[in-house]
């Protein structure tokens, strides 16, 4: 993330930031974006930012960050909020669709890939997906009911 202007208002209530990003969401937290072709964005973006507090005195301006470094915290949540609610509602759906199957062991899929993505961003996220899956289908489909294994795992999801 790079700060490309910050330019306050003539009044001092605002500013109007610019700044450069390349970001990529995790495919398995932020599903909408992914959905909605946002998975990973890069370019320049803009928002309204507002000072962190006034001068004392009578008539004291506003205190804005002293260096772009301090506001990088204020651009990165935007970049991460502006989609959340259409997130949280698709996540939900999710979670309602795994819940009427009644395998929650499909969570661990989901769980797969968050890791992958941890470790190796989207490719990694998807090859967790992937090797999630063949796990949950493995163990689910291919062990005998009999093996100790299976039983625990079975054991886990009542």
């Amino acid at each position: 993330m790079k700060e490309v202007s910050f330019t306050p208002d003539r009044s001092g209530a605002f500013a109007i930031a610019s700044f450069n990003c390349d970001i990529t969401y995790d495919p398995a937290l932020f599903p909408f974006y992914w959905v909605v072709g946002a998975g990973r964005l890069s370019g320049n973006f803009s928002m309204m930012f507002f000072p962190e507090g006034y001068s004392p005195g009578e008539f004291g301006g506003p205190v804005w960050g002293l260096k772009p470094q301090d506001r990088f915290d204020a651009y990165g949540t935007k970049m991460v909020m502006w989609g959340s609610i259409a997130n949280l509602v698709f996540l939900l759906f999710i979670a309602l669709a795994v819940e009427a199957v009644g395998k929650r062991v499909l969570y661990l899929i989901i769980f797969g890939g968050m890791i992958g993505f941890a470790v190796a961003s989207t490719i990694g996220g998807f090859v967790g997906l992937f090797s999630g899956t063949f796990a949950v289908a493995y163990i689910t489909f291919k062990l005998p009911k009999d093996n100790v294994l299976k039983r625990f795992w079975e054991s886990l999801w009542e």
